[in-house]
């Protein structure tokens, strides 16, 4: 059998006598078949007849149902009552254990470094950290470390010491105490001529052997000298009475609306 290579025009030829031997559906008009469809009447939905204004207080009625649910649940005998009801209606409420509260805990404080533990900041601290020992304040309830200066090369240890019996609250939410060391010393002719307020009573005197100051009222900066000899300025957290000292190349800070005696015996427990 041999084939021969039609032409175009042949080719035409007998596509088009193929197509007139060929079956297949008739063209409908879909658009004439989607209106027919939407002129059939709909049938009605239960739910249709909840529209009619006969139905208005429906809503309210089931408001009234949940609201007289909830009263019956939270009466001990009704609640029974009520789960053998549900029960046959094929619902059923179990009781669970109470839930218990999560624990809140403590949140850093803005500007006082990262959130840490005594033990980290004893290892980490570039100087001999000392705590009070007094019983009024006991153990810090939160320790932080941070930068003393813009250099970086200095740490900041801040103890906070919360609610304390005899120590009144400062400004600061929830604490009675603040205890700042850093390696540094007190600058206090600046102390008394910028950093405090007409109403400010300032008091030289000696601490556990070095320089201190006493400030009562309200201060405000607090200037300091680091190794270098560069004067860094801070503000005193909790506004209110502070005994500044030097120690051991060390300088330490303890605000707290306690007297100036009572600063003193604290600063005198460090160890």
């Amino acid at each position: 059998m041999t084939r021969e290579r039609m032409t175009e025009q042949e080719l035409d030829a007998t596509l088009a006598a193929l197509g007139e031997r060929l079956a297949y559906p008739q063209p409908t008009r879909v658009a004439d078949v989607v209106r027919a469809r939407l002129r059939e009447p709909r049938t009605g939905r239960w739910w249709d007849a909840l529209r009619s204004p006969r139905y208005a207080f429906v809503p309210a009625l089931a408001t009234l149902a949940v609201m007289l649910l909830v009263v019956v649940l939270a009466t001990p005998g009704a609640r029974a009552a009520a789960t053998e009801v549900l029960h046959a209606w094929g619902i059923d409420i179990f009781r669970g254990p109470p839930i218990a509260t999560p624990a809140v805990t403590a949140a850093p404080r803005a500007g006082l470094g990262d959130l840490t533990t005594l033990a980290d900041a004893r290892l980490r601290a570039d100087f001999t950290l000392r705590v009070p020992t007094d019983p009024r304040l006991g153990t810090p309830d939160e320790v932080y470390r941070g930068l003393a200066d813009a250099t970086g090369s200095h740490q900041r240890i801040t103890l906070v010491y919360a609610q304390r019996s005899g120590i009144p609250l400062s400004h600061e939410p929830g604490v009675s105490a603040l205890v700042v060391e850093f390696r540094g010393r007190p600058d206090e002719q600046l102390i008394g001529g910028k950093g405090t307020g007409p109403d400010t009573k300032i008091e030289s005197l000696t601490v556990n052997g070095g320089r201190g100051i006493w400030l009562e009222g309200a201060p405000h900066l607090f200037f300091y000298r680091d190794e270098s000899g560069m004067i860094w300025t801070e503000t005193l957290r909790l506004a209110g009475n502070t005994l500044i000292w030097e120690q051991d190349g060390v300088t330490l800070r303890l605000e707290a609306q306690v007297s100036r005696d009572e600063a003193l015996q604290i600063a005198a427990s460090f160890r």
